[in-house]
């Protein structure tokens, strides 16, 4: 978006209505005139709410000129329409600019002639203010205004006891004035015990008058603590009103005042299903009168009505509740009707309308995607062409509103070369805040600060945390905003007990920088662990949102807090709630958080009466649970408690999992430790059979590397994986293929599989000839992607003369692009495990029979591959695998085992290029053991195939595991076995996982056997 269509959004309202007010005269009537037609837009109703320099310099007499009771009634009911002629100031001290409305409203009122007065010009002054109080509530300008005038409150209770005293009013008048005053005096504070009682009177003496009430008064009834019997009856009332026809706008009507008061379950599920009978009258409506008649009956406050009604019921009832779901049946059904009228409605509608939809986008077609992203386009292209209209208020709600969809994919709307056609909802978002932010820097003092203190305390803590997430939070914006924040919070008298306002109080504490005076204001009068111990639970879970903007110290206070809550029982998460705060957690690595949230969610799991769902939803929480590190997981800990349920559970369910499940599965498999060989049969028969086209090469990349961490080379699955993945990347960007290309070929090599189709792919690449990737291009490519591609290559076991080639000039352009950056040592192109893998490839070469140095330039002759960084990371690492299993339990057992069987001067080293567990070239060694130096080579778990189904298996034998029999070392551990034993030494495996099975009398004689050593009696370790 433009800048400039930014800025005349932000201050085009504020100029239309102070052009307007200047060209007034000094006349109350002329200026009752003009305020009136102002108060008829809502946006220039809020500027003259709000922006009080609209009225500076202007005076009037304290006393209005009107001349007859006729004019006098509409300059108060003209007055009743600004709440700065309403209500007092919030404080004494403040003093407004311009005239003092509120005097002359006062001045009207005390000239009222009681005798001249009706009944209907009371309800008429009762309903502007009832208006005007909503009015207030909505655009969430109460902080700015007091209590109600005096003159008002005398006006309301002298209508008030009229009422109560009056014996000439039919029951359905007396209570429909008595409604409507009752809902005034509620929203002020005022007493009305006698007008409740009046009504109840009248509702218990006939019930049947509810049936000739209007929505205001079912609407102030309903709000109302009924008797028993007299609810029962008005509940049944709202029920039957469901069985006779209604039309669209009566329908919304009713559903808005159930959604907003009833308690009654019942009552709200009869209206949502009651729907389908009013939409199938409007179907009537277009095929008998055409689809003009039918745009005629379906109005836009229709469906406000209708959006507003379920977006209160989201708040008001479980995401699980059955009632919840009938209520986004009827947030989906409307869509169409909004899709075709959402240039009809109001900005601030519109804005409504995105925050449920966006919020819950994907209930717009559950069964289509291009449903929900269709849904998300129309409102983001509808923003873009109204964005020279949004006032600075609608800006700040609609950047929340754009927060809950921030992954959301949206078409691109930013129009920057070069673009993608779709990006997600964050981007357009951070674009929009960069243009807002720039032409609010712009303006003069004054305008900016118009536009600021319009602004609630709520809107300017939002704005404030939109500036600083975006990186703009600069002055002057910056100091404006913090001064009138400061001036809202004196005026509150914000003091240290708990406040309705705490949560933006927080927020600004949490996101503004650290050395900030308004932030430093707010921590000493109230410091933010107290804040946040005085805090409701789902206030917290709000402020988790803007976790991400704040700074480490805060976002560990507030985590730590929580999971205070959770631990303690005192926060109840629903299923969704818990994928939230895990999702939080896992992003800033919060693991006691994570713990918590497992410990409550585990339960009501297992407890759940439908099995599958709560399978489905044990593996989606245990997504989060895998991404902790194993060594903060014991066996008692939730995430391996979770893993091993899962394993425990799993055979009644395999049948109905996805690809994206499976893979979870067999993740929690390997972390639990089990091998269940029942349940690997099932798994494999599983996933020969589900459907993988059209999975994203992602997932199929992900289950491939877990099947290669089990140690499971089923070569029939394994292969269908690979063709899976090569065309799901078809027609990717270079950085994505060649990403996924290195995970599958990693996968592969670790099984010990070459497979004919990856390997002719590769043989393609190397010798840069045409390949079945669209876009593929390796020149493309970053320097660290091209090692690590050319690395998967090579343990894969493509090494030719090819590999070679390509590989000496990525050296070559690695050591000239050092030479450039001036010193080796600050070369930061690479990370230290890119050039472990340059130096792990030339070894690949080396072993192949190739970088011989037989031609002018080979890769033998490379002093910066054998004397620089490669190589210094190459033996840096290989050091540091001696360093670690000299401090691990096995080095002690085997030196110990080694020294009863007179094998002494044994310790672990560094060879010729890879680190060996135990060296056996001691005098002592060379005496026993024949056939010169021996090496005893670990096996770890995870480099042990536990697993073969061959290619060439029958389909009645497609599951069955060919190696339960023998041994096999995979993975790096049969690379170095491999080429160990070309340099000549005699390798001796011992796989760790039958080691730590042995008891200690059993380990020397193990050993004796691998070593082949003929005394292998009277051998005991102690």
């Amino acid at each position: 978006m433009a800048a400039k269509a930014a800025s005349v959004a932000v201050s085009g309202a504020i100029q239309a209505v102070r052009a307007a007010v200047e060209r007034c005269s000094t006349e109350t009537n002329e200026l009752c005139a003009v305020l009136s037609k102002c108060c008829s837009n809502k946006a220039h109703r809020y500027v003259l709410s709000s922006v009080d320099s609209v009225f500076y310099g202007m005076k009037l007499p304290e006393k209005a000129d009107a001349e007859d009771s006729g004019d006098r009634k509409s300059t108060v009911l003209t007055l009743c329409k600004l709440p700065r002629a309403v209500y007092l100031p919030r404080s004494p001290d403040v003093t407004r600019p311009g005239p003092d409305l509120g005097a002359v409203l006062d001045g009207e009122l005390q000239s009222w002639d009681a005798e001249e007065l009706t009944l209907q010009d009371y309800s008429s002054f009762v309903s502007e203010l009832a208006e005007t109080a909503e009015f207030v509530s909505a655009h969430a300008i109460d902080g700015s205004f007091g209590p109600l005038r005096q003159s008002a409150v005398e006006v309301l209770t002298k209508y008030k006891q009229m009422l109560l005293q009056d014996t000439r009013l039919g029951d359905l008048r007396k209570l429909t004035y008595a409604a409507q005053l009752l809902n005034v005096l509620k929203i002020h504070s005022i007493d009305s015990d006698n007008l409740t009682e009046l009504i109840i009177a009248i509702v218990a003496k006939t019930p049947q008058i509810l049936r000739q009430c209007s929505l205001q008064t079912l609407d102030a009834i309903a709000k109302i603590k009924l008797p028993t019997k007299e609810k029962e009856y008005f509940d049944y009332f709202l029920r039957m009103s469901t069985t006779k026809p209604m039309k669209l706008k009566q329908w919304s009507e009713m559903f808005w005042l159930v959604a907003r008061n009833s308690d009654n379950r019942n009552t709200i599920d009869s209206f949502l299903h009651c729907y389908k009978i009013v939409a199938r009258h409007m179907n009537r409506v277009e095929s008998a009168e055409g689809t003009k008649e039918k745009a005629k009956a379906v109005q836009c406050s229709s469906l406000m009505n209708v959006v507003y009604g379920v977006m209160t019921l989201q708040k008001r009832l479980r995401s699980n509740d059955p009632v919840y779901k009938n209520a986004l049946g009827v947030l989906e059904a409307i869509w169409p009707l909004i899709e075709t009228r959402l240039q009809r409605f109001e900005h601030a509608e519109l804005i409504d309308i995105a925050h449920c939809y966006l919020e819950h986008h994907k209930v717009i077609n559950p069964q289509m995607r291009h449903g929900s992203r269709n849904c998300v386009d129309l409102l983001v292209r509808e923003f873009v062409k109204r964005s020279g209209e949004f006032m600075l208020r609608d800006w700040v709600a609609l950047f929340e509103v754009l927060d809950t969809s921030r992954d959301a994919m949206v078409i691109n709307v930013l129009m920057q070369k070069p673009t993608n056609y779709y990006v997600k909802v964050a981007a357009v978002q951070q674009v929009w805040l960069e243009d807002l932010a720039k032409s609010l820097e712009q303006m003069p003092l004054e305008e900016l600060a118009d536009n600021i203190y319009s602004l609630s305390l709520p809107q300017c803590s939002n704005l404030c945390k939109h500036l600083v997430a975006a990186g703009c939070y600069n002055a002057p914006v910056s100091a404006v905003l913090e001064r009138r924040c400061l001036s809202l919070i004196t005026d509150l008298k914000y003091q240290t007990t708990r406040h309705i306002m705490d949560f933006y109080f927080v927020q600004l504490q949490m996101v503004l920088p650290q050395h900030n005076a308004l932030r430093s204001a707010l921590e000493s009068n109230k410091p933010l662990r107290t804040s946040l111990e005085q805090m409701s639970c789902n206030t917290m879970l709000r402020l988790l949102g803007i976790a991400r903007h704040c700074g480490p110290a805060e976002r560990r206070v507030l985590l730590q807090k929580l999971t205070e809550r959770i631990e303690s029982n005192v926060l109840k998460l629903t299923h969704q709630q818990c994928l939230t705060v895990l999702r939080y957690a896992a992003r800033f690595k919060d693991s006691n958080l994570t713990n918590a949230v497992l410990t409550a969610a585990i339960p009501p799991l297992l407890e759940t009466q439908e099995r599958h769902k709560g399978f489905y939803r044990m593996l989606d929480i245990s997504k989060f649970a895998l991404n902790l590190p194993k060594d903060e997981c014991s066996e008692t800990s939730p995430a391996v408690i979770l893993s091993e349920l899962i394993v425990q559970h799993a055979p009644a369910h395999v049948r109905h999992l996805a690809i994206p499940h499976l893979d979870l599965l067999l993740q929690n498999v390997n972390r639990s430790g089990m091998f269940p060989k029942q349940l690997f049969e099932v798994v494999l028969s599983h996933a020969m059979e589900v459907e993988i086209m059209g999975v994203p090469a992602a997932q199929l990349t992900g289950m491939m590397q877990t099947l290669s961490e089990l140690g499971v080379r089923h070569e029939n699955l394994l292969e269908r994986l690979e063709e899976a993945i090569i065309m799901s990347v078809a027609d990717d960007e270079p950085d994505a293929v060649a990403e996924v290309l290195v995970s599958t070929a990693t996968s592969l090599a670790h099984l010990g599989m070459r497979t004919t189709k990856l390997n002719e792919l590769f043989e393609h690449i190397l010798a840069k000839t045409p390949v079945t990737l669209s876009r593929w291009d390796y020149s493309a490519l970053s320097r660290p992607m091209q090692v690590n591609l050319l690395h998967a290559i090579a343990l894969f076991g493509t090494v030719n003369e090819d590999l070679e080639r390509v590989f000496t000039q990525l050296v070559n352009d690695c050591e000239r692009e050092t030479k450039d950056a001036g010193d080796a040592v600050s070369f930061a192109t690479l990370y230290p495990e890119s050039y472990r893998k340059l130096y792990d490839t030339y070894i690949s070469l080396l072993v192949g029979g190739f970088a011989t140095g037989t031609e002018e330039g080979a890769l033998a002759k490379s002093e910066f591959l054998l004397e620089h960084l490669p190589c210094y990371h190459w033996f840096s690492h290989q050091e540091q695998l001696c360093t670690e299993f000299k401090a691990s339990p096995h080095y002690l057992q085997f030196k110990g085992t080694l020294e009863q069987l007179g094998l002494e001067g044994i310790e672990p080293r560094v060879t010729e290029a890879y680190f060996a567990h135990m060296v056996l070239d001691s005098p002592e060694c060379k005496q026993k053991l024949a056939n010169g130096g021996h090496i005893l080579y670990c096996v770890p778990p995870n480099h042990e195939l536990r697993w073969w189904t061959p290619k060439g298996d029958t389909a009645a034998d497609s599951t069955v595991n060919r190696i339960e029999s023998y041994q096999r070392a995979i993975g790096q551990s049969a690379r170095v076995i491999d080429h160990l034993q070309r340099s000549g030494w005699n390798v001796v495996t011992v796989f760790l996982r039958e080691w730590d099975a042995l008891e200690l009398e059993q380990r020397g004689r193990h050993l004796l056997k691998a070593l082949k050593l003929k005394d292998v009696t009277d051998v005991d370790t102690p």
